[in-house]
C-alpha cells in the first residue's frame, strides 16, 4: 500500500504539467473558438499566433501525458539517465510491435501516431496498402514499459561483470533487455487489445441502439470519463462525437449531419436547436462550472495549517477560474485517482447519474466546435455557457444546469471531506485505523512528546517536544512513503489517509489530558 499512495507522490509534477497543458488550451480557445464571440474582437495577428502556439503546446501535452507519467516513473535517484533513455527505447519497441502485430480490422480510433510513428513502406507487402500507425494503449502501455523498464535496471545494477557479455557496459545492458521485452510486450498487447477493442464496440453498440435511455447515458458517461483517464477517450468519444452512433440530422439543404457535435454546431448556426442535441454534453457544464470547484474547495477546506492555507488559496482560486473557462476534469480525475480511488469511483458514478438525470429531464446543452480531436476537445466552459444565454431557447436548459450544478457543487464538497475525514484508510487498511494511530503515537515519542499536529489532503505534520524520542525508521514500516523535517515539524505522507490519522491522533491526546472522574 506505502507503493500504491507513493505514485501521487511521484507523479505529482506530470499531474501538475497536465494542469498547465490545460490552461494552456484553455486560453487559446476562448482567443481563436469562434463560437465564444472572442475571435471576432482580436484582429492582432501576433496575438492569435501565440494563441494558436499556446494551443499547439498544450494539445501536444495533453496527448502525450501517459509518456511524461512514463519518464517520470522510470527516472531514478540514481541512473536516472540510463533508464530514461531506456524507457524511451524501450517505448519505440513497443510501439512499434503493435504496428506489425496487431489485427488492422480493429475501428481506426484503435490506433494513433504515436510520437509520429508510423509504417507505409514495407519489405511485407500488406504494409504498402495504406499508412499503419501503433496501437494506442494509453496508461496501460506506459504502466507495462516501466515495469519493464525499472526491473531491467534492477537486473543491470546486480549484472555480473567477469560474465560472457562482459564487454557490455551495464548501461548498454539495461536498455537492450528492456527494448527486447518490450518487443514482446507489444506482441503480446498486439493478440490481447482486440478482445479489449470488441469490448469496447459492444458498449458502443450497446448505448447507440436507444440513446434516449437515461440507463445508456449514464453508461456512456461512466466509461467516457473511465477512459478519458487511461488516455483512451477517443474510442468511446469519436463515434458519438463525430459519427452515426451520436444520431444524424438533415438541414434545410437536405444535407445529413452526423455527430453529436457536428449536429449542434450545424442547428445552432442555423438557429433550429431541435431534438436531443447536446445530450452528450450537458454534464460537461455541471461538473467544470460547479462540481469541480466543489470538490477543490472541499480539499482546501481540509488544511488545518493556516500558513499552507494561505499559500493553497491562491492555487485554488486559480484552479477554480481554470476549471471554468478551461476545465479541469482531466487533471483533477487523475489526481483522485491516484490519491484517493474510492473519490474517484464515486465521481464516476455521479457523472452516470448527471448523465441519466439530464436525459429523464430533457436537459441538452451541446458543444459547438469545428474540432476533430476528442482528447483536447474543451466543452463546457463559463464561456459557452454564457454565449448560449442569448438563446431563448435555451434558458429553460440554462436554469436546469445552474439548478443540477449548485446541487452538485454542494455533494461535491460533503462528499470530499466526508471521504478524506471518515473513509479514505478503510478503503485500503480493513478499519485498522486505531491501530494505524496508536503506532503512530508510539513512534514519536507517545503522546505527551507531541506538540501539535496538522494536516492536508496527502500528508501531515507532527511537531515533537523531544526529537530523540522520534523513530524515523518505525513511521517508514508503518505506510509513509515519504518523511522529512520542515520547521513546522516532521512531515509524513501517508496519502489520502492523513486527515483522519491526524483526527485520530488529536482524539487522543484529548483523551489524555481529560480528568479522569472518580465518583
Amino acid at each position: 500500500m506505502r507503493n500504491w499512495r507513493s505514485f501521487y507522490e511521484i507523479l505529482r509534477f506530470p499531474l501538475e504539467i497536465v494542469f498547465f497543458a490545460v490552461f494552456l488550451c484553455g486560453i487559446a480557445n476562448i482567443i481563436t473558438n469562434p463560437a465564444l464571440g472572442a475571435a471576432g474582437y482580436i484582429t492582432n495577428e501576433t496575438v492569435k499566433a501565440v494563441a494558436e502556439i499556446f494551443m499547439a503546446s498544450g494539445r501536444f501535452l495533453i496527448v502525450c501525458f501517459p509518456f511524461i507519467f512514463l519518464l517520470r516513473l522510470v527516472t531514478r535517484k540514481s541512473g536516472s539517465g540510463t533508464t530514461i533513455i531506456s524507457a524511451l527505447a524501450g517505448y519505440a519497441a513497443f510501439l512499434c510491435a503493435t504496428i506489425y502485430f496487431t489485427k488492422s480490422e480493429m475501428p481506426v480510433t484503435a490506433f494513433s501516431g504515436i510520437l509520429g510513428l508510423s509504417v507505409s513502406h514495407s519489405s511485407i507487402a500488406a504494409f504498402n496498402r495504406t499508412v499503419h500507425y501503433p496501437l494506442q494503449t494509453g496508461i496501460i502501455g506506459i504502466a507495462a514499459v516501466a515495469i519493464i523498464t525499472n526491473w531491467s535496471y534492477e537486473r543491470g545494477r546486480k549484472r555480473n561483470e567477469d560474465g560472457l557479455f562482459s564487454f557490455i557496459s551495464k548501461e548498454i545492458s539495461v536498455a537492450i533487455r528492456t527494448v527486447f521485452f518490450c518487443v514482446l510486450a507489444g506482441i503480446g498487447i498486439s493478440f490481447i487489445w482486440p478482445y479489449f477493442i470488441t469490448f469496447i464496440q459492444k458498449v458502443i453498440h450497446f448505448i447507440s441502439v436507444d440513446t434516449s435511455n437515461p440507463v445508456n447515458l449514464g453508461l456512456f458517461g461512466i466509461m467516457n470519463r473511465l477512459l478519458g483517464v487511461m488516455n483512451l477517450g477517443t474510442l468511446i468519444r469519436a463515434p458519438f462525437w463525430y459519427s452515426n452512433a451520436g444520431g444524424s440530422w438533415v438541414n434545410l439543404a437536405g444535407v445529413s449531419i452526423a455527430g453529436d457535435v457536428n449536429i449542434w454546431t450545424a442547428q445552432l448556426q442555423a438557429n433550429a436547436l431541435v431534438g436531443m442535441a447536446g445530450r452528450f454534453f450537458t454534464p460537461y457544464y455541471v461538473l467544470n462550472l460547479f462540481a469541480v470547484p466543489g470538490m477543490i474547495w472541499g480539499m482546501y477546506s481540509l488544511h488545518t495549517d493556516k500558513m499552507e492555507k494561505r499559500k493553497l488559496r491562491i492555487f485554488c482560486i486559480i484552479a477554480t477560474v481554470c476549471s471554468l473557462l478551461c476545465g479541469t476534469l482531466l487533471p483533477l480525475e487523475l489526481m483522485i485517482a491516484l490519491l484517493c480511488p474510492l473519490l474517484f469511483v464515486f465521481h464516476l458514478g455521479y457523472t452516470g447519474l448527471l448523465y441519466a438525470v439530464c436525459q429523464s429531464l430533457h436537459v441538452y446543452l451541446g458543444y459547438s466546435s469545428t474540432e476533430t480531436s476528442t482528447i483536447v476537445a474543451i466543452p463546457g466552459t463559463l464561456m459557452e455557457f454564457l454565449n448560449y444565454v442569448q438563446y431563448p431557447s435555451l434558458s429553460r436548459t440554462l436554469m436546469y444546469v445552474a439548478g443540477i450544478g449548485v446541487i452538485s457543487m454542494i455533494i461535491y464538497f460533503l462528499v470530499t471531506r466526508l471521504y478524506f475525514k471518515y473513509l479514505a484508510i478503510d478503503l485500503f487498511d480493513s478499519g485498522n485505523k486505531e491501530r494505524l494511530i496508536k503506532a503512530l503515537i508510539k513512534a514519536v515519542g507517545g503522546i505527551e512528546n507531541i506538540r501539535m499536529t496538522q494536516s492536508g489532503i496527502s500528508s501531515m505534520t507532527i511537531s515533537v517536544y523531544d526529537p530523540n524520542k522520534a523513530d524515523i525508521g518505525r513511521l517508514r514500516k508503518m505506510g509513509a512513503y515519504r518523511i522529512y523535517e520542515s520547521r513546522a515539524g516532521y512531515v509524513i505522507c501517508f496519502g489520502a489517509a492523513s486527515t483522519m490519522i491526524r483526527r485520530g491522533i488529536n482524539d487522543a491526546m484529548r483523551d489524555a489530558i481529560r480528568p479522569v472522574n472518580t465518583n
